[in-house]
């Protein structure tokens, strides 16, 4: 996390995320997945950073593809622009699932409603002193008013009017301007049994980690409880409207790829991929075991490995002089046996909604290395910011008004250790992590 006092234009922001990058020495060709919130900004930032990409790459296929002595020149560029367009797919662009949700919300009902605005009003007169007693006797919670940038605030204060209805109307026949209409009573019962689904689904999105597999099941479980309610007026709005937001979500190579590699939706005879969509999506999990191999760092191990693979074909051939025939064809390369492995997914039994897709692939660890590598990354990768709330949540408890002083660089290096405590609790178990808890 840095400060930033300068305007915070895609150029700018591509700039910092760069240096961010370099300061941890991690290339461009690392990043697998970005998430992004909708804002301008970040979006342009995310399609500057993919050019950053396509030059690095095309410049390596340049370097090591580029024929001299080719004439012909339009064909080459007709390939270099095929691969400018690949190489930038390969930054997959990710829509923060729990901002989506809320602008799904948004599209059905927001504060400017008149039933909300009513139901707020009251909520802030509440507060008066003049009531408190009332409260305090009945053991009553005051309604909270919501914070305007978040739309679960709008449900808090609705569900606290629900849950305490006999209290309020007991409480307007002392206080008749605390009352409310009949109206809005029947609006507060919709209300609540409509978005009750869509405030799971948040809360769901904030735990710490939800893959995108994972939040499809969310937001399509929040999809199917609201069918239930087919004459409540919100229901219908908020079914099209997610439905809508979620085919754009779709869109995303990472989405496609994570959706393939959990058995939850594609199995033997799954509906859920065309066969077109089936052979893209292989695609691309074998272009991202590619890049994958091609960042692994050369080693004495993997040259021992590849110095006694050549020495075993050179034996071969030795021994293929001496005796004649040839070697059976059936025996494949590790690559043609991944993509062997890669086809075989949608082959899978189908497992349930609440299947541990984690320990599914870490069963697979020795038995499909290659493709567990590749489902590491992908299931890696974030549906949501909810992280970057949590340290900025974070950043406030380091920085007190009684630590104010800190320099830049000492405080960049306590939200690196309090943001990432499980990773440090694995490095330095014998550390007294309870003491540094309550220190920060």
């Amino acid at each position: 996390m840095i400060e930033i006092k300068e305007r915070q234009t895609a150029g700018f922001l591509k700039a910092k995320i760069l240096e961010v990058l370099g300061s941890y020495d991690v290339s461009i060709e690392q990043i697998f997945s970005i998430t992004v919130d909708n804002g301008a900004n970040m979006l342009a930032a995310v399609k500057q950073l993919k050019m950053v990409l396509d030059q690095t790459m095309l410049q390596q296929y340049e370097e090591l593809y580029t024929d001299p002595t080719e004439d012909d020149d339009n064909h080459s560029q007709m390939v270099i622009d095929g691969l400018s367009a690949e190489f930038q797919e390969q930054l997959n662009l990710i829509r923060c699932s729990a901002h989506t949700l809320q602008l799904a919300v948004l599209d059905v009902i927001n504060k400017s409603d008149d039933s909300v605005k009513e139901i707020t009003a009251i909520a802030k007169k509440c507060r008066g002193i003049k009531y408190k007693t009332h409260f305090d006797c009945h053991n009553a919670s005051v309604p909270p008013v919501f914070n305007q940038t978040r739309w679960g605030g709008i449900y808090d204060l609705i569900h606290s009017f629900h849950v305490q209805r006999d209290f309020f109307e007991k409480l307007a026949e002392d206080f008749p301007e605390l009352g409310l209409t009949n109206d809005n009573w029947i609006f507060i019962e919709h209300y609540v049994q409509a978005f009750k689904p869509l405030y799971v689904c948040t809360k769901k999105l904030q735990e710490k980690h939800v893959s995108l597999p994972d939040f499809y099941l969310y937001w399509l479980k929040a999809i199917s409880e609201l069918s239930n309610f087919p004459s409540n007026p919100f229901a219908p709005q908020l079914i099209k409207s997610l439905t809508r937001r979620l085919e754009a979500l779709k869109t995303s190579r990472a989405f496609q790829m994570a959706l393939y590699l959990d058995p939850r939706f594609n199995f033997l005879n799954s509906k859920f991929f065309k066969v077109e969509e089936k052979l893209a999506i292989q695609g691309y999990i074998i272009d991202t075991y590619e890049r994958i191999q091609k960042l692994k760092p050369m080693n004495g191990t993997d040259d021992a490995e590849q110095s006694g693979t050549s020495q075993h074909s050179q034996f071969d051939d030795f021994l293929t002089e001496m005796l004649g025939g040839s070697l059976d064809d059936s025996t494949t390369s590790d690559t043609t046996t991944f993509i062997q492995q890669v086809k075989a997914l949608d082959g899978e039994p189908r497992q349930g909604f609440s299947h541990n897709v984690w320990e599914y692939w870490m069963r697979r660890q020795k038995t499909h290395p290659e493709l567990f590598a590749v489902a590491m990354v992908v299931l890696a990768a974030p549906s949501n910011q909810v992280s970057v709330e949590r340290a900025f949540s974070g950043l406030a408890l380091v920085l007190s008004p009684h630590r104010a002083g800190l320099g830049s660089e000492v405080l960049e290096d306590i939200l690196l250790i309090k943001l990432n405590r499980d990773i440090f609790e694995q490095i330095m178990p014998s550390y007294e992590w309870k003491e540094f808890t309550s220190a920060s």
